[in-house]
């Protein structure tokens, strides 16, 4: 036995279990106790329970990564772990290249198609004008019509409002 006089709570804390565990085991090992003068009882570890800090068991019983103990299988575990990472890594990247590459192709043939619906537009808006010129030349030529016959019923009522020529005859 050596060190401080600890409380359970604190016990707990160095052994990374809870207090009444500490007791449980207290009891069991027959570890030194007295009573503080704050009225709590306390505790010296055995050498035995004392573990560095590097060597604390976590709650579910596995030995921290960076302990002094660790298994050698475990390391070799997280080695071929790691390389299996990597090659899915790797695996990942190749296919987001490829499926890069197919967007750059893609984004390449929608621009030409835009291109050419561009030029089609173009073709389109030079009918139009076409079409509205002449559209504007049929209306002048209509208008054009329309006051020759406008002119020439005006003509005919004229002709009808005067007396016929028989009448001018017989009088």
């Amino acid at each position: 036995m050596h060190g401080d006089w600890l409380t359970y709570e604190q016990a707990a804390e160095r052994l990374n279990t809870t207090p009444e565990a500490v007791r449980q085991k207290a009891i069991r090992g027959r570890w030194q106790r007295t009573i503080g003068n704050d009225k709590k009882a306390r505790i010296r570890l055995p050498d035995s329970a004392v573990q560095t800090e590097n060597e604390q068991v976590n709650q579910r019983g596995a030995r921290t990564l960076f302990g002094r103990a660790a298994d050698a299988s475990l390391f070799k575990v997280l080695e071929a772990h790691v390389a299996t990472l990597k090659e899915q890594l790797a695996a990942a990247e190749r296919k987001a290249d490829e499926e890069a590459s197919a967007l750059r192709e893609h984004v390449a043939t929608l621009k030409a198609e835009l291109e050419h619906r561009g030029a089609e537009i173009d073709t389109l808006k030079a009918q139009l004008a076409g079409a509205e010129g002449r559209a504007a030349d049929e209306a002048a030529k209509t208008a054009q019509a329309i006051s020759a016959f406008q002119g020439l019923a005006e003509r005919l009522e004229e002709l009808a409002a005067a007396r016929p020529w028989w009448r001018r005859l017989v009088g």
